[in-house]
């Protein structure tokens, strides 16, 4: 006769009859803020990848000045260089493939390097602008010392009287600077002024009788006529 010993339960659990099916696993509780949480990664997640795609494929080659361009400058090649950027439509630019059509144009207005090129930095009237002349004066380095012309600089171009004249005071013709081309002898500056004072200018320039002031209370034209007559009477 034999006898059989029975099995000692483990701690901690309960002892299986024969022929008992087994407990199920316990079941998992999810916790809503977790899942909450998981769904609004989810979707930041494709609304940022949304959004790359959109401005990867909203970005173009524009231009933009590769220096400080002033104004009346006239473009070249190297003026000028291609970034890809994401803009508004309300924004102005110029294609990069425009670039050919720009080398020889002049600039209406300056621009900053890095700053985008529009069309209406591009000056579409000939050169010099209608009813004005360019006169180039010649200034010593004694009379160029302490300016600091740059173009679109209003100035005076004033003139002082011939050596043979008695009692005459200098008059002066307002003037806008169109470039400045400086040297270690002095600078040469080209002036835009009314084209009926171009003439007389240059006469004045030949004759070393020409000179510059910058300032910042400019002179109206009506003054200039009206010092050009007070000359006359002094005559």
């Amino acid at each position: 006769m034999t006898t059989s010993t029975p099995k000692q339960a483990l701690p901690g659990r309960r002892p299986v009859s024969a022929g008992q099916p087994p407990a199920p696993p316990p079941r998992l509780r999810r916790r809503p803020w977790v899942v909450g949480a998981g769904l609004a990664a989810v979707g930041l997640g494709a609304a940022a990848g949304l959004v790359t795609g959109v401005a990867l494929s909203d970005s173009r080659e524009v231009l933009v000045a590769a220096g400080d361009l002033d104004k009346y400058h006239v473009i070249a090649a190297e003026d000028l260089r291609s970034v890809s950027v994401s803009l508004d439509s309300s924004v102005a630019s110029i294609p990069s493939t425009d670039v050919a059509s720009l080398i020889g144009k002049r600039l209406a207005d300056g621009v900053p390097e890095g700053s985008l090129l529009s069309s209406a930095d591009i000056a579409d009237d000939a050169y010099p602008p209608e009813g004005t002349s360019v006169v180039r004066v010649t200034l010593t380095a004694q009379q160029a010392q302490g300016l600091t012309l740059e173009p679109g600089d209003l100035v005076r171009v004033v003139v002082s009287a011939p050596s043979t004249a008695t009692e005459s005071e200098p008059t002066f013709t307002p003037g806008e600077v169109a470039a400045v081309h400086a040297g270690d002898t002095g600078a040469v500056v080209d002036v835009l002024v009314a084209r009926g004072e171009a003439v007389a200018l240059s006469d004045a320039v030949m004759g070393g009788r020409a000179s510059i002031v910058q300032d910042f209370d400019l002179p109206t034209a009506d003054d200039a006529d009206d010092s050009t007559a007070d000359d006359g009477d002094g005559e």
